[in-house]
């Protein structure tokens, strides 16, 4: 029954890339990656050593969480081969720097010969996947070799639990994992509903959580404004990670917001993409403002203060910026850009204790965008008035701005620990003693309690 429902999924896999060779052709032919097609076949993947562990994450989000994971298997199992996969170019690139004493390979494309060949030549004892880059040949060929699969930072959004439970295919392979780690609740029920029981689901919290860097030194914080020659007076509003047309609806909302106190206001433009900050201070000066490069003021250009707007082509300092700020506003969620891009990362500015507003499209923070709102630490703001509306009120409420960005600190700091909890899962695993244990110790109530982990 297996090997029919693994023909059947490489026949649909089969048709579905027939249909879109054009694309293939067009997509690799441009990159130039067809190295990157021979490696997902397994063309050229050497034997690695056997009993590996296999960490897979599905892009450079995913494969920054599986950090703190391999640290603590290098610290408790050295002599244990580690084999690190990414489905991304992103990701492989991010794996690579991250795990240069591993082997890093490209996941490989899901058909059952392919899957196969990669199991042959790295011969996992464990399989460990991070959220849910789940596909179904790779999972059926794990069952039949027997080897475990657990699901760290789980989740399971409505659209993907719609479409799981049409197809029942991975649903049913889930069943069969010793156990799946969820960020949350509402994760937990909705694999309930498709049928994964629930002793097998332990809510740990977001591993991401445990990505936010320590609070910035305040010293460098003040270093930094006199550098940008922000002064004691100066409220500073910051938007980070603007994609096109959030720079203009910031920019009025800033115009709006600064015309209406007496408050020096300064505003500092993140893009996206730094390549596209030249034609964003190209907008502000056709606005009637002055703009500043960040790469300008790095060689000796008059400090921008308040009374020019900074706009940053610079990588690598976002953190810092959010620090030096009052107000954070996050793009990527103000203009709806499709169902699978849901803003950036809310947790930058909050562990920085700034009060961080959003828009409306943040699915893919919607955790951490409701827990600031829980908090009273952040707002969703659905257009250009409301954004304007919410930067006056913080604007002239100093002592409100404070509040609310120790609150957002506190949010994300009471959330931490994650990583540590599915770590002490992920060990009990291993210490059983088995490769293919049919119910780990996890449900043990000393180990739990240890643990700190919320059980289902």
């Amino acid at each position: 029954m297996k090997l029919i429902l693994a023909l059947l999924l490489d026949l649909v896999y089969l048709l579905a890339a027939v249909a879109a060779l054009p694309w293939f052709i067009y997509r690799f032919a441009r990159r130039g990656a067809f190295g990157g097609l021979l490696a997902r076949f397994g063309i050229g993947l050497a034997a690695d050593a056997p009993s590996s562990i296999w960490l897979h994450g599905a892009s450079a989000g995913e494969i920054l969480l599986l950090q703190a994971l391999v640290r603590r298997l290098e610290r408790d199992m050295p002599e244990t081969p580690l084999v690190v996969s990414a489905f991304s170019s992103s990701g492989l690139a991010v794996a690579r720097r991250a795990f240069p004493r591993h082997r890093v390979v490209l996941f490989p494309f899901d058909l059952s010969v392919v899957v196969n060949r990669f199991l042959r030549r790295l011969r996992p004892r464990l399989v460990v996947i991070v959220e849910g880059d789940l596909w179904p040949n790779f999972l059926l060929a794990l069952r039949r070799r027997d080897t475990p699969v657990v699901v760290l930072n789980g989740r399971m959004s409505p659209r993907s639990c719609r479409r799981h439970a049409l197809s029942r295919v991975v649903p049913s392979l889930m069943r069969a994992m010793p156990f799946i780690a969820v960020q949350g609740e509402e994760h937990a029920r909705r694999l309930q509903r498709l049928g994964v029981e629930e002793r097998r689901l332990h809510v740990t919290g977001n591993m991401k959580y445990d990505l936010a860097p320590p609070p910035s030194d305040p010293g460098e914080v003040g270093a930094l404004r006199e550098q940008l020659g922000y002064g004691a007076r100066d409220v500073v509003i910051m938007g980070g990670s603007l994609h096109s047309g959030e720079d203009d609806a910031l920019l009025r909302a800033w115009r709006h917001s600064s015309s209406k106190t007496r408050l020096p206001v300064a505003l500092v433009l993140v893009p996206r993409y730094p390549s596209d900050a030249k034609g964003v201070a190209r907008k502000v000066r056709e606005h009637g403002h002055r703009a500043l490069l960040k790469t300008a003021v790095d060689n000796g250009e008059q400090a921008p203060g308040a009374e020019a707007i900074l706009v940053v082509d610079t990588l690598g300092e976002l953190r810092a910026l959010y620090a030096a700020a009052d107000i954070a506003f996050v793009g990527g969620s103000l203009i709806f850009r499709g169902h699978n891009r849901g803003g950036h990362n809310l947790m930058e500015p909050a562990i920085a204790g700034v009060p961080v507003l959003f828009g409306p499209h943040h699915s893919s923070f919607a955790e951490t965008a409701e827990a600031l709102m829980e908090a009273g630490a952040g707002a969703v703001v659905r257009d250009e008035e409301e954004l304007a509306r919410h930067l006056l009120r913080l604007v002239e409420d100093e002592s409100g701005r404070r509040r609310m960005g120790m609150k957002a600190r506190a949010a994300i700091l009471s959330r931490q620990g994650a990583t540590e909890r599915n770590y002490t899962l992920l060990q009990s695993l291993l210490r059983s003693g088995s490769e293919r244990p049919s119910n780990p110790d996890i449900r043990n109530p000393t180990l739990r309690a240890a643990a700190g982990l919320d059980s289902r």
